[in-house]
C-alpha cells in the first residue's frame, strides 16, 4: 500500500531527492532525391501504457491528479494510455497486470503502491515491458523503476501552514491506515506545525480505507469535535475539507488542489503533479535510454509551478503575511534546507534523532 517497507513509527519521517527526466528527438535527412533536400523525423516508438489506480475514476483527489499526468503522457506522439481503476492489493492485481501485458502493454505505471505484486510480474517479462512501481522502497528488477516524490517535505510545509492558521493549537489528520507512508505524513505534519507553534499537537483518526467518503467524513467530524481546527488528508477524497468548511475550520489538502471544492476552508494544498516526469518516462522508453532504478528509488523533485509537484492555490482568506511564511518554508526546502534535524523526540519525549544529527533523504 503506497510504500511497503517498515519503518519505526517514531522516526518514519520519509524521503526526498531529485531526478531529471530524459527526453530526446531526432530527424534524418534523405539525400537520395535529386530535386528535394527534405528532412523528416522518424516515427516515434509506439508505447501502450497501462496505468493502475486504487479506487474509482472520479475520487475527487488522488486518482484525478494522477490522471493529469497520465493525460500529459498521452500527448507524447506514439503514446496511448489505458487506465485501470479499482485495482486491489491482492493476487488479483497480478492477473490484471499479466492480462494487460498479453494485450500489448509495454509500459506499466503503478499509482496503487502494489510493490512486489507488480515487480514480480515485471520480472517475468524482462523484454516485453518496463514498469514504474509507485511508492515502492524495495529493490527493482532490471526493467523497473521505483518512483515517488518527497511527500515528507510536503507534509512539513503543510504543517507550517496549519501551525500558522490554528487557533486551538490542535491539528487533525484523516488517515487510511497505520502504515509507514502514513506515519511519516503524520510526523512531518506535526513537526512542521511545531516549527511555528511549539504547543501544536496532532490528532489522528484512521479510516481503514483510502477511498471511503462516509468514513472520512465521520473521521473529520470526530477530529473537529475533539478540538482540531486545521484538517489534512491522507485519504483520497475531499471529505476532510468539506467537513472543515461546514464546521467553520480550515484544511490543508494533499494530492489535489482542493481550493475549488472547498474555497472557504482550504489554506493551500500540496499538489502531486507528475506531468513532466511522465512525459520524460515516455521519452526514455522511446529513445532507448531507459534504466532501472535498482536499489535507489527515483524521487520527483518539488517545483514552484504545475507540471511537477507544487504548492497549490491559497484560500482568499489567507493573509499575505501567512502566505509569505508558507511560501518561504516551501522555497527553503526546494533550495535544499533539511527540516529533519535533531533533536527530534517521540511522543514520550525520548530522543530519536540527536541534536546536531539529521535524517538524510535516503534514510527517510
Amino acid at each position: 500500500m503506497r510504500v511497503r517497507t517498515a519503518l519505526t513509527a517514531a522516526t518514519a519521517l520519509v524521503l526526498a531527492a531529485s531526478l531529471a527526466a530524459c527526453s530526446s528527438g531526432g530527424s534524418s535527412s534523405n539525400p537520395s532525391s535529386s530535386d528535394s533536400g527534405s528532412s523528416s523525423a522518424p516515427p516515434a516508438k509506439a508505447l501502450k501504457v497501462t496505468w493502475t489506480y486504487t479506487g474509482p475514476e472520479k475520487d475527487g483527489g488522488y486518482n484525478e491528479i494522477n490522471e493529469v499526468a497520465m493525460n500529459a503522457m498521452a500527448t507524447v506522439p506514439g503514446v496511448t494510455v489505458n487506465p485501470i481503476y479499482n485495482v486491489p492489493y491482492s493476487d488479483e492485481a497480478s492477473k490484471i497486470l499479466k492480462q494487460a501485458i498479453a494485450s500489448g502493454t509495454n509500459v506499466i505505471v503503478d499509482t496503487v503502491g502494489l510493490g512486489k505484486l507488480l515487480t514480480d510480474v515485471c520480472a517475468q517479462y524482462p523484454t516485453q515491458v518496463t514498469c514504474y512501481s509507485g511508492a515502492d522502497a524495495g529493490p527493482q528488477p532490471a526493467n523497473s523503476v521505483s518512483w515517488w516524490l518527497p511527500d515528507w517535505d510536503f507534509a512539513y510545509v503543510a504543517g507550517v501552514a496549519a501551525g500558522l492558521t490554528t487557533k486551538s493549537h490542535v491539528i487533525g489528520m484523516v488517515v487510511p491506515y497505520k502504515i509507514p507512508i502514513a506515519v511519516q505524513e503524520i510526523n512531518g505534519y506535526t513537526l512542521g506545525c511545531q516549527s511555528v507553534d511549539p504547543t501544536c499537537t496532532t490528532k489522528v483518526v484512521f479510516t481503514n480505507n483510502y477511498f471511503d467518503p462516509a468514513a472520512a467524513t465521520t473521521a473529520a467530524q470526530t477530529l473537529v469535535a475533539g478540538g482540531a481546527d486545521v484538517l489534512r488528508n491522507v485519504t483520497d477524497d475531499p471529505s476532510f475539507c468539506k467537513v472543515a468548511q461546514d464546521k467553520g475550520v480550515w484544511a490543508v489538502g494533499e494530492y489535489n488542489d482542493f481550493s475549488s471544492q472547498c474555497p472557504n476552508s482550504i489554506v493551500t494544498s500540496t499538489v502531486w503533479d507528475f506531468s513532466d516526469y511522465m512525459k520524460g518516462v515516455a521519452a526514455t522508453n522511446q529513445n532507448g535510454t531507459f534504466q532501472g532504478s535498482g536499489t535507489t528509488p527515483v524521487f520527483v523533485p518539488l517545483s514552484d509551478k504545475a507540471g511537477a509537484p507544487y504548492l497549490g492555490t491559497f484560500g482568499s482568506f489567507v493573509s499575505q503575511d501567512v502566505k509569505d511564511k508558507i511560501t518561504k518554508a516551501y522555497a527553503d526546502i526546494m533550495g535544499g534546507t533539511n527540516p529533519y534535524v535533531g533533536p527530534i523526540t517521540d511522543q514520550s519525549g525520548a530522543v530519536k534523532v540527536a541534536a546536531g544529527s539529521s535524517l538524510d533523504n535516503m534514510f527517510l
